[in-house]
């Protein structure tokens, strides 16, 4: 699609041809109007359509004026001309200030179809030379990145500004985009989203009018050679893009800004800084901007402080899940705070897992202990941040537990547990005692003794319960009606569950929700 903007002093005649002609049929759609020369040039500047098509006798700026200054910011932008007088002068105008195409009033569909598919031809043209200029341009770039030879940077560095088409020598400043690894979990190809994020880009850089060019350079990693433009140095427009890029596009990305400004003499050494800056990512996380700034590139240390690892041992031996989890979030966070370095925390990660497992191991000639420990090191060394080492290990030391929980449970209390978690997760289905006793191969008596002798309820109790504990966490969401939370939560009686919800909380439900 091909962007148009309309420019008439009639307002009548304007809503026409933005609303009766069939613009979208031939591929284009329109992107903005306005009713004077000086109007269009102001919004003409900020949206840069592909296509101006303006009436030539205007009061305040004419149609010629306009194109003038149009050509002269935008040399790409292609101009049609309407008028309502078919002299040879205005023609003649038209194409001196560089017109494709011009069309008389009143408009005739058929015409204005045929001159579009010319000028779509000329913007057709117009996007293939920009794209294999942004091509030679980013290719020139990437070599200046790492060449060494003096000369050979010298000649990079004068084909890169004159495509630039520059009188000056600019100083730029360089950000580096990374997308996080969890792309890959979204099966989508790193290739795919470099694409989706340098078009998102692009249009966001046009529409704040700045000027760019973008390097792939490793895998889901590109770089952002950018003008020191004011609006570029302050943080806030950073933040601004993140926020941006995270509501439109189906993955996260970290933003490293070097905050540094020199010529094109200096990308590499801006480059290198980027890196360094985008290396605080091991210690943010994913998704953030990081301002070189805010770094403390000195501090890294390579002391490690003590761990408690016998009070984590008999945590995990006892299984308290939630005393492990924080034990491990509470050391990883002095780790950031200390700056370790990545080296260590993996390493440390690593022997802690190992000599967890050898304390709980109950068959020390275990045949798939190598096959265990080749696990563990990749799900550890192969996190890129500290928070998912940290889930990693807690992850491991999960599996232990639930390993130890299944030495120690007897037979019945699986069986209760599955029954448990049927209902839990199908309490707003028609439930039966038949019905779950078929599910874990059991007679219904049976299933009726050991499930009162393990949790000390009834399962119908039990059930109830749980459909109580729903029923009131939806009670606090004011657009649900009292029979539809009935519903809901399996009962097709509404009056049945009120008095039920009466018996177990001493309130009706919209008592209940009245307190909340």
């Amino acid at each position: 699609m091909y962007s148009i903007f309309l420019v008439d002093d009639e307002e009548i005649e304007l809503e026409m041809m933005r609303d009766i002609i069939r613009w979208e049929e031939m591929g284009i759609y329109v992107a903005g109007t306005a009713i004077n020369g000086k109007d269009a040039l102001e919004k003409i500047q900020t949206i840069q359509p592909d296509i101006v098509l303006t009436d030539v006798q205007m009061p305040i700026m004419n149609g010629i004026e306009l194109a003038k200054q149009v050509t002269e910011q935008f040399d790409w932008m292609k101009i049609v001309f309407l008028t309502g007088h078919d002299e040879i002068t205005y023609v003649k105008s038209a194409l001196n200030v560089g017109a494709v195409g011009y069309l008389l009033k009143p408009l005739d569909l058929e015409e204005i179809a045929s001159v579009m598919t010319r000028v779509k031809e000329k913007c057709e043209e117009v996007r293939l030379k920009n794209r294999s200029i942004q091509v030679t341009k980013s290719n020139i770039l990437k070599e200046l990145i790492y060449e060494k030879n003096e000369d050979r940077k010298s000649n990079l560095m004068e084909s890169f500004e004159r495509l630039e088409r520059r009188s000056y020598q600019a100083d730029y400043t360089v950000v580096l985009v990374s997308i996080d690894d969890h792309v890959e979990e979204r099966e989508m190809f790193i290739e795919d989203a470099m694409n989706q994020i340098r078009t998102f880009m692009g249009h966001y850089f046009l529409s704040c009018q700045l000027s760019w060019n973008d390097v792939s350079l490793r895998e889901g990693e590109m770089l952002i050679l950018m003008d020191s433009h004011p609006r570029v140095m302050q943080r806030l427009f950073w933040v601004e893009l993140a926020q941006a890029v995270k509501q439109a596009l189906p993955f996260m990305v970290t933003l490293a800004v070097t905050e540094q400004v020199g010529p094109l003499t200096q990308v590499h050494a801006l480059y290198d800084h980027a890196r360094k800056v985008l290396s605080e990512l091991f210690y943010t996380g994913y998704g953030k901007v990081i301002f070189a700034q805010d770094m403390r590139m000195n501090m890294e240390s390579d002391q490690l402080p003590p761990f408690a690892e016998n009070e984590l041992l008999e945590a995990v031996q006892q299984m308290e899940e939630e005393r492990v989890v924080w034990m491990l979030q509470e050391y990883c966070t002095r780790l950031v705070t200390l700056r370790v370095r990545k080296k260590h925390i993996h390493d440390w990660a690593l022997d802690l897992v190992g000599r967890i497992q050898d304390q709980l191991r109950s068959n020390p000639s275990d045949t798939n202990t190598a096959e265990t420990r080749a696990n563990v090191y990749h799900a550890i060394y192969d996190c890129q941040t500290i928070h998912e080492i940290e889930e990693a290990v807690s992850q491991i030391l999960r599996h232990m537990m639930d390993s130890m929980k299944d030495r120690f449970t007897d037979k019945n209390l699986k069986l209760v547990h599955q029954v448990s978690s049927i209902i839990q997760q199908t309490y707003h289905e028609q439930i039966t005692i038949t019905s779950l006793s078929s599910q874990v191969y059991l007679s219904p008596n049976y299933l009726r003794s050991i499930f009162k002798e393990k949790t000390g309820v009834t399962i119908h109790d039990y059930l109830t319960r749980i459909r109580l504990e729903k029923a009131k966490q939806m009670l606090s969401d004011p657009s649900l009606k009292v029979q539809d939370i009935a519903q809901k939560v399996g009962y097709e009686s509404t009056s049945y569950f009120i008095s039920l919800f009466l018996k177990h909380q001493g309130v009706t439900p919209n008592e209940y929700r009245k307190n909340l």
